[in-house]
């Protein structure tokens, strides 16, 4: 029995020495954090980095950046522990790794700098290291095996395992013109090139396209067709279309798109060295597949648009650019009398931007009551892009019988097919308008007084005033007076019409006091879509309240406008920089209003209303 005892307090103090031997080991253990990436690869290829610290303990880990190169996946994170007892030493390890799955898709030479992680309070750093990315190498090409529930002959894939290369898959963006006008439509295709199975695609980045009148475009991404290219057959979609409108001239530089894609490629698990009766069931219809995903940019591209040509440009042009038809008529009807509706309408169809279309200016009679007119766009969008019509209807009253006259008037537009200026010319408009029911009112017409009780005078109350006989006016002071008023009175006309041509001529001026009469037309009309609830109609009165009322304001011709030429010609009038920042600020949310998503506006249609009204109050006595 004491025997046993004894056994057991050795074993016991064994197994306490070997303990405290142990931790003594990993005690005095430095920690280390250490590396593994290659030195070079080529273009294309997959690889992969190691951080490893060898203490427990560690956190904060933080990688340096990787610029340059395309992250597949990480960090990764594993630990792993081992212990070993060989010759009666004792020997126990631990790591603990993250790792990254990188590629490098151009050659050259890419500088990293150090990892850092921190143990027990204290930072520890890896060693820098470089990385040599060559060419990219040729690879045999393979046959992709078929998978289920897609096509049955898809291209080969011409990579190397787990690796897509910029050849088999990448993305395109494909203007249909490089050179528009200012305010020419033209329409940007994105186009992703196939030549191994994608099993799905996302748009991950869309570009801001600054500068332009964006406008989206329906699309069917399951329209796929074949091309060659350098030899090499491709299946490829359009996935995204876009019609953009230049607002200003100059060069635009437009952002690459961001599309992140899952890839289907052959996974071989080992090359084959020999034929045997067992290689059938390595052939490449029985290949296991793998998933790889993959990001796609489209190259950045440069839009050079023009201005509109001086030459040619009628007084009618107020900025439309497009191919138009331009229709006026009105109702239809045997005759027409005094205090009936009749409707005029004015209408403008074709291709181009739409929103840009604006009222023709008629001089309708003066007996004439003129309705604010009814507007209406009707746009169609389509693959190949924007069209549709404007439509302004009027509604006037004549009050009374006669012919009346509504004169000529002139309606332009720039067309960029044929490079120029187009112009339509309404002839004149003659009705005949026949008397009709009187309308009662308040006021008495003077036909209608009769004179009663005419048949006794007043008695004159008054000596009559008699004049000398013999004396004539010619000569007299009365006579000298009226001459006097008579050349008063043709000076002061005659500066009254030298004054009236000056202001005329002066276009300038006849622009900056018609800004506030416009933008107040357009208000009202946005007050009553306000009250109506007519949001759309709402906010594209009160874009065009701004929009016009600064174009009028600043004499610059509406398609010339843009954001930062708004501030830069109000800083130009000294005006304070708070209300320049109103003015834009106000501009922008109509506009985020006008074509964010439903459910997703930012402001309340009062709130816009309220501030559009008081940027315009502000601005107009600001710029006395």
């Amino acid at each position: 029995m004491l025997s046993k005892l004894k056994n057991s307090i050795k074993h016991c103090l064994a197994i306490a020495t070997w303990i405290l031997s142990v931790a003594g080991c990993l005690s005095a253990q430095e920690p280390v954090l250490s590396l593994q990436a290659p030195a070079s690869v080529s273009a294309g290829d997959v690889f992969e980095i190691s951080y490893s610290i060898n203490v427990r303990g560690a956190k904060s880990f933080q990688a340096p950046s990787f610029k340059g190169l395309d992250v597949i996946f990480g960090p990764m994170q594993s630990q792993s522990s081992s212990f070993q007892f060989i010759n009666g030493r004792r020997s126990q390890s631990f790591t603990l790794s993250y790792s990254y799955r990188l590629r490098a898709m151009e050659a050259g030479e890419y500088d990293f700098g150090k990892a850092s992680i921190e143990v027990d309070g204290k930072t520890y750093f890896s060693e820098p290291f470089k990385l040599t990315v060559s060419q990219a190498r040729q690879n045999a090409s393979r046959t992709a095996a078929p998978a289920s529930g897609r096509n049955q002959n898809p291209p080969s894939p011409s990579s190397a395992s787990g690796q897509v290369s910029k050849d088999d898959l990448f993305l395109r963006a494909i203007p249909s013109k490089r050179n528009p006008y200012v305010g020419e439509q033209i329409v940007l295709t994105y186009r992703i090139y196939t030549a191994i199975p994608v099993e799905q695609f996302s748009i991950y980045k869309t570009p801001s396209n600054k500068g332009f009148w964006t406008e989206e475009l329906k699309i069917d991404p399951q329209n796929q067709q074949q091309e060659v290219i350098d030899g090499k057959q491709y299946i490829y979609a359009d996935i995204r279309k876009v019609a953009l409108f230049a607002q200003e001239a100059g060069q635009h530089d437009l952002e690459p798109m961001e599309v992140e894609a899952v890839a289907q490629i052959p996974a071989r698990t080992r090359p084959r060295q020999s034929r045997n009766i067992f290689d059938f069931f390595e052939d490449d219809f029985f290949t296991p597949m793998e998933l790889v995903r993959k990001n796609l940019y489209s190259p950045a591209l440069q839009i050079q648009a023009k201005p509109l040509p001086e030459e040619g440009r009628p007084l009618s042009f107020d900025g439309l650019v497009g191919d138009y038809e331009i229709s006026f008529q009105h109702d239809n009807k045997a005759s027409f009398r005094a205090n009936e509706a009749i409707t005029f309408s004015f209408e403008v169809s074709g291709k181009g931007n739409i929103e840009m279309i604006h009222a023709p200016i008629i001089q309708f009679p003066p007996d004439f009551e003129v309705y604010e007119p009814r507007i209406a766009h009707n746009k169609n969008v389509h693959p190949t892009g924007v069209s549709g019509k404007a439509s302004f209807e009027y509604i006037v009253v004549p009050r009374h019988a006669g012919v009346y006259k509504i004169p000529s008037f002139a309606y332009s537009f720039f067309n960029p097919s044929s490079g120029r200026y187009e112009e339509k010319i309404i002839p004149e408009t003659v009705l005949n308008i026949e008397a009709g029911k009187e309308i009662s009112t308040a006021s008495t017409a003077k036909s209608n007084v009769q004179i009663r009780n005419n048949d006794i005078e007043y008695i004159q109350t008054k000596a009559p005033s008699w004049k000398t006989a013999g004396r004539d006016f010619l000569f007299s002071p009365a006579f000298w007076l009226c001459l006097a008023g008579e050349a008063l009175a043709f000076a002061l006309a005659l500066a009254l019409l030298k004054r009236n041509r000056k202001i005329q001529s002066d276009l300038v001026g006849l622009r900056n006091r018609k800004a506030a009469k416009e933008a107040k037309k357009c208000l009202r009309k946005a007050e009553k879509f306000l009250k109506e609830e007519k949001v759309e109609e709402f906010h594209i009165e009160i874009s065009q309240a701004l929009w016009g009322f600064l174009a009028n304001k600043l004499n610059i011709p509406t398609a010339e406008l843009s954001m930062d030429n708004v501030r830069l010609e109000l800083g130009k009038k000294a005006l304070d920089e708070n209300l320049i920042a109103c003015f834009i600020e106000t501009l922008e949310h109509c506009e985020y209003a006008r074509f964010a998503p439903k459910g997703q506006e930012g402001r309340s249609m009062k709130q816009l209303y309220d501030e559009a009204l008081d940027i315009i109050y502000k601005i107009t006595g600001a710029l006395k």
